[in-house]
This record gives C-alpha cells, sequence and structure tokens, in this order.
C-alpha cells in the first residue's frame, strides 16, 4: 500500500497510511492469552519447578565454545542498548510511514507499560538470578539489576512488536516478532534469566501488546468510512 491523503474531516492525529486493525476478539485473546501465560509461569515458579527449569537453563546456557562463538556477537544485538536502538529505529519508522505521531505514542505507551508491569512483578516475585545460584553458569555480560521474574526486556521487546502491528508492513512485522524472539532467547544464553522468567516476559509483553491493539481499534475504528483504514481478516500486501 502506497501513501495516502487524509480523509477529508479525519482527525490530525490520524495515520496517513493504510492501517489494517485486528478484530476487537483478537485484541482480546492476546490480551488474555498473555495474562494467562504470565499467570501459568508464576504459578509454576511458585510451586517450585526450580529443577527442571535450571535444567533447561543450563542446556541453552552452556553451550559447545565453537557455537558460543557464533551466538555471543548474535546475542549482544538483544543487549538493553540494542533493544532501545530497535525500538527507537522502529519508532521512526512508524512516524515517517504513517506521518503520524499516533502509532509512536502507542508503541511507547507499551513498552513503558510492558517495563513498569514487569519491574512491578519482580518486586513482588523477588526471585534469585540464575546466575547467582545455578552452579557453573555462564553470565556472558555485566551483572544484571534487580531479580529474575519476569524477563524484563522480553516483556517490552514483545509489548512493542506486537503493539506496532497495525502500522507496519508484513515483513517489518515479522521481523518485530522474530527479533523479539530473539531478545527472549539471548536472556538465557546470555545467563541472566531462567526460562520461566522468559515465558512470563513472553506473557506480560502479549497482554500489553494486546491492550494497545485494543486503544488502536478503539481510536481509529470510528473512522472506518475512511478507505486507508480497514478490519482484518484482509490480507497485508508486501508493503515494508
Amino acid at each position: 500500500m502506497g501513501a495516502r491523503a487524509a480523509a477529508p474531516g479525519a482527525p490530525w492525529w490520524r495515520p496517513r497510511h493504510a492501517v489494517v486493525l485486528p478484530s476487537t476478539a483478537t485484541s482480546l485473546v492476546l490480551t488474555a492469552s498473555g495474562g494467562v501465560l504470565f499467570v501459568a509461569a508464576a504459578l509454576t515458579v511458585a510451586a517450585g519447578a526450580g529443577a527442571w527449569d535450571a535444567a533447561l537453563y543450563r542446556d541453552l546456557n552452556e553451550v559447545p565454545s565453537a557455537v558460543a562463538t557464533f551466538l555471543t556477537p548474535l546475542s549482544r544485538l538483544c543487549l538493553l542498548g540494542g533493544l532501545t536502538m530497535a525500538i527507537a529505529l522502529l519508532l521512526v519508522y512508524v512516524l515517517l510511514r504513517n506521518r503520524s505521531a499516533f502509532p509512536v505514542v502507542i508503541g511507547a505507551g507499551a513498552a513503558i507499560t510492558a517495563l513498569l508491569a514487569a519491574n512491578l512483578a519482580k518486586v513482588i516475585a523477588d526471585r534469585p538470578r540464575p546466575y547467582e545460584v545455578v552452579a557453573h553458569a555462564i553470565l556472558r555480560q555485566q551483572p544484571a539489576h534487580g531479580t529474575s521474574f519476569p524477563s524484563s526486556h522480553t516483556a517490552v521487546a514483545f509489548a512493542t512488536a506486537i503493539a506496532l502491528l497495525p502500522f507496519v508492513g508484513r515483513p517489518v512485522a515479522v521481523a518485530g516478532i522474530l527479533y523479539a524472539a530473539l531478545v527472549g532467547w539471548s536472556r538465557i544464553y546470555l545467563g541472566v534469566h531462567y526460562p520461566l522468567d522468559v515465558l512470563a516476559g513472553v506473557g506480560v509483553g502479549v497482554a500489553v501488546g494486546g491492550v494497545a491493539l485494543l486503544v488502536t481499534v478503539r481510536a481509529l475504528r470510528g473512522t472506518r468510512d475512511d478507505p486507508g483504514t480497514r478490519d482484518d481478516p484482509a490480507p497485508r500486501g508486501p508493503d515494508p
């Protein structure tokens, strides 16, 4: 899809590029699924899943040196600096593509909300970092701040990627989700999170992203007569 002029009478903040809105049901399912995933991970940790969680952590953290030679530089792309840069570039992209600050507000709001929610959960859960308690754990970054459950990096990555789905083309949407998954893997490989921490972070991110989609649908569906706004399941083109 190409850029378009604003429809007559459209609010000034409306995106100037075609937007594909998810259904309200889809947004609600995402929100609920994320919440269920987070609660399931939290209950599993509370029930004492430390042994198998630690075993899976070792499998993903302790890899042969030849493999680590390739994986370590890849994981560096997901450190705080890399994640911040990726989100900043994505926000600049949606700003230029849509010629509107609305997607930027949605994306930044989702990232901040996910970060706050994850940090609140960290305080409540108070789970030690794996490198503090797991024998022979390999820490491939500086010691992390705060506690382990859930992964805030993963939560922020998924929340941002999902919140911005209506405002990007399919290639960028796929790349965003894949990068979020890479962030989740990297937190285990770098040594700072258990797998259940990452799973809970995915839950937080999906739930917050679903809420952001609900906000977008509520804000933009009021102008459904605008030809640049349509509902799923119309297929998305290859527009980047």
